[in-house]
């Protein structure tokens, strides 16, 4: 499977986890149907959550810096 939010590039295994999806058929699901639809996807600094996968920001800069 893809392991990552086609969209923030979040890894979806890694905590945190929070509230935010991490089921990749319906991340793939949600995300073809805005493609499909010509829907835009608004950017994390825009809104401040990953409109594909509900990831927040925050919880994407801790993942990054935990990899590290």
């Amino acid at each position: 499977m893809i392991g990552i939010c086609p969209n923030c590039k979040i890894n979806l295994k890694d905590p945190p986890f929070s509230n935010r999806e991490r089921n990749e058929i319906l991340i793939v699901m949600i995300y073809r149907r805005k493609i499909d639809n010509n829907e835009a996807i608004r950017s994390m600094d825009e809104i401040g959550y990953c409109e594909i996968c509900g990831a927040k920001k925050e919880e994407l800069e801790d993942q990054k810096d935990n990899n590290k």
